[in-house]
């Protein structure tokens, strides 16, 4: 049998690094999500002082007498705002009258940029070069402004000076980010009983999140937005706090390698091509090596 010819494919090579860039488990404690209790007056969150609270157990706020830690404890840190106390969550998001602002990602705008690199100076592939750097460029620019804030009734869309302290989307209000032309117009504020439907592309390497609302339109307007937040949290804020959706969802422990590539026909013929040993890898592995603890 003839040897078979080296093939280099862009497109599915694209995928693949950005499947495994934005595969994520748990998020590095730079990237944590910040909570805090909050009063909403005339559509601006404002009040940013914390309730204290004894020390908490994880996943819960039972007190936990034994000093002990697990994965999703809340931590209490002073707030960049000087307002008082701002609670920081691990892993699980908190309940009630809290609110969550999921932290942005550069993991996307990251790869992007990764590819640009790759087909100009080293392939020569300028055109590739160009698309691939300028939609990379402008996703890591909006991952370091754009904020989703969840209160206890609405999602909201803020933004913040960029490279600023997560916790400045606690003091801004949703007219910080203007009036929503390209997707249907008014703020950027959704009560969660006007929402129908959502959708996660995809559990496992988030790239894209979509929810639909009746609030702008009665028959209903689509949202969509790339994942330029902490992807993994967003998912679970979702799953938490959002109505059902159409489709079931995996449950966040059960995101993997595997579970990214079986999203997709790329993903599933990559995987046909694997040993056992690599297959066994791939189930094993829960996040981005160098990027997940």
């Amino acid at each position: 049998a003839s040897p078979r010819r080296a093939h280099f494919d862009l497109p599915r090579t694209t995928t693949l690094m950005m499947m495994l860039a934005t595969t994520a488990h748990a998020r590095p404690a730079a990237h944590r999500a910040v909570l805090a209790p909050a009063a909403r007056q005339k559509g601006a969150l404002r009040g940013t002082i914390a309730m204290r609270a004894p020390r908490c157990a994880v996943g819960s706020f039972a007190p936990l007498g034994d000093g002990r830690r697990r994965a999703g404890a809340v931590e209490r840190v002073r707030g960049t705002s000087g307002r008082g106390d701002v609670r920081v969550a691990a892993s699980s998001s908190s309940s009630g009258d809290d609110v969550v602002v999921i932290p942005g990602d550069y993991r996307i705008g990251g790869v992007l940029i990764g590819v640009a690199v790759l087909t100009g100076p080293l392939l020569h592939l300028w055109t590739q070069f160009l698309i691939h750097g300028v939609l990379g460029g402008f996703l890591a620019f909006q991952a370091s402004r754009v904020r989703f804030r969840f209160t206890r009734t609405d999602l909201e869309v803020v933004f913040i000076e960029p490279g600023a302290d997560d916790s400045a989307a606690l003091n801004v209000g949703v007219d910080s980010s203007g009036d929503n032309k390209l997707q249907g117009g008014g703020e950027n504020r959704w009560a969660y009983d006007s929402i129908t439907n959502w959708e996660f592309w995809w559990p496992g390497f988030p790239c894209l999140v979509y929810f639909k609302e009746t609030q702008t339109k009665s028959d209903g307007q689509p949202h969509f937005f790339p994942i330029i937040m902490d992807g993994k949290k967003l998912y679970e804020v979702m799953l938490e706090r959002m109505p059902e959706s159409v489709n079931a969802k995996p449950s966040p422990s059960e995101w993997s390698l595997d579970l990214a590539l079986e999203q997709t026909s790329i993903g599933r013929q990559i995987k046909e091509n694997l040993n056992d040993e690599q297959l066994k890898q791939v189930k094993d592995m829960t996040g981005f090596p160098g990027l997940d603890k």
